[in-house]
């Protein structure tokens, strides 16, 4: 009889295809084999919701039907591309069967990921030829993870895992995958109008690798809300309270003033190794410079921090070496500067205040030195610098080995702006002109004095981006090619 194979060669197998050449250009691919294997013990039931929310944690609230069967095919692609070539020898295969194929016996094959033991009699050329045997496909069945389509028992009414959650100024909802309400608590306070387009939506999914859901949710009192910072609650799947986390802290800076800080961004690393996630909470004060990057454990328990001069209040996390380690980026505006920035930061080695060399009076004192892998600023145009004490940075864009973030030159109107776009090693690729901004700045020329369309040599200029800290040189690398 086969013997069964352990979690822990499951896992390394895993973390081998991770690193890789087949996966190394396929972010979204690594991490949906990322997702799968977490599950590989058998404790954890996931669904297409919850990989949707995982794989595309930015748009589940604001984009329509994402295709989860797209990126299972590029899966299965680059997997099978993988045992053909550089881990044709490998001891153990994992197997992404596609339902559209009749099993071997002709009975309908159900969508699993199978992890199996190779057959070191078979070929090793194509793994689709290894033979395997009935007991392997029943030991594969257990471990397995269904992850697409419509499950039955998701339509039924008595499915109590938390899917979804949202928050209506005074109650949160939390409901199943079928839109089926579990349970809700609420907050008689109301929440901080000011802000509540700023505050991230709640978030669901698995944070200790239990097989059971947690609930992220950032609340902002509406009572004396200038002076209240946000506080993280973290909920079980029942709705039980299991910690809070307040934004901030009081330091030197303030000077007295209360404290008052605003969450802008929660996200979650997956867990490494099977253990347990991390969180990364942004937030800065609500009435002056100083702005912070936390990362959390899973307890709610603060690891490491990061302060900035200026607000971030876009994170993104991305694989950025290809080392299937995620990196944290951060945009919004450097205080010291005036200027749009972007900084990524390496989450085990979080630490510090950034250096304000061009302002020393707003320097952040006692955190030590900053542990920036890359600082960049964006450069103003002549409207903005008409208009507004700052331009912005909007939130990264991460998709096929490209990040692309647009720039804000007129604060009050969001697509008033410049479009940059980087490859992973932070070259610039292109800049380009939004529509809205053209046609602003003629209508700036137009109503004042130096009368001018917006020329090349103009947009040219857009190209000059400042690198602080993480660079060969004073700017970045401008190919003006596209990203391999």
């Amino acid at each position: 009889m086969p013997e069964k194979i352990e979690c822990s060669a499951i896992q390394e197998q895993v973390n081998k295809i991770l690193g890789s050449a087949a996966l190394a250009s396929k972010p979204q691919v690594r991490k949906l084999l990322q997702i799968l294997a977490r599950s590989a013990d058998g404790k954890l039931a996931l669904n297409s919701t919850r990989i949707i929310q995982e794989l595309w944690p930015a748009e589940t609230q604001t984009k329509g039907p994402l295709d989860v069967a797209k990126e299972v095919s590029r899966l299965r692609a680059a997997l099978e591309s993988y045992y053909a070539g550089e881990g044709r020898s490998d001891s153990v295969v994992i197997v992404l069967p596609n339902r559209s194929k009749p099993r071997p016996d002709g009975t309908p094959e159900k969508r699993w990921i199978a992890v199996l033991p190779q057959d070191d009699a078979a070929p090793t050329n194509r793994p689709e030829s290894r033979r395997i045997s009935p007991v392997l496909i029943a030991a594969a069945a257990i471990i397995a993870v269904v992850f697409a389509g419509y499950f039955l028992f998701e339509m039924l009414g008595g499915d109590r895992r938390p899917a979804l959650a949202r928050f209506d100024d005074t109650t949160l909802t939390v409901s199943n995958a079928a839109g089926k309400t579990l349970w809700r608590r609420n907050f008689a306070d109301g929440s901080w109008g000011r802000f509540r387009e700023l505050i991230p939506k709640p978030w669901v999914g698995n944070l200790d690798a239990d097989g059971h859901a947690s609930i992220l949710f950032a609340y902002h009192t509406a009572r004396d809300a200038d002076t209240k910072s946000t506080v993280l609650i973290c909920y079980s799947e029942r709705g039980e309270e299991k910690w809070r986390w307040t934004s901030g802290r009081n330091v030197p800076e303030l000077e007295g003033s209360p404290i008052g800080f605003t969450i802008s961004s929660v996200s979650v690393f997956p867990p490494d190794h099977g253990g347990a996630s991390r969180i990364v909470v942004a937030s800065w004060h609500n009435l002056y410079y100083p702005s912070q990057i936390a990362l959390l454990d899973s307890k709610g328990k603060t690891i490491s921090e990061y302060w900035h001069s200026g607000h971030l209040e876009h994170v993104a996390l991305a694989d950025l070496d290809g080392d299937g380690k995620q990196k944290i980026i951060a945009t919004g505006v450097s205080n010291g500067y005036h200027q749009a920035t972007l900084v990524v930061l390496d989450p085990d080695h979080l630490a510090g205040a950034s250096a304000e060399t061009a302002r020393p009076e707003i320097q952040i004192h006692g955190m030590g030195m900053a542990h920036e892998r890359l600082r960049l600023l964006f450069p103003r145009s002549d409207l903005n610098r008409d208009r507004s004490a700052y331009n912005w940075a909007l939130m990264p864009l991460i998709e096929h080995g490209r990040i692309t973030l647009a720039v804000k030159e007129d604060l009050n109107d969001p697509a008033c702006a410049i479009s940059y776009e980087f490859d992973t090693k932070f070259h610039l690729l292109g800049v380009e002109a939004y529509d809205n901004f053209a046609s602003a700045h003629n209508e700036f020329y137009r109503n004042g004095s130096g009368r001018h369309s917006f020329t090349q040599r103009e947009e040219a200029e857009f190209q000059k981006v400042r690198c602080l800290t993480g660079c060969d040189g004073e700017y970045v690398a401008f190919s003006g090619g596209h990203a391999p």
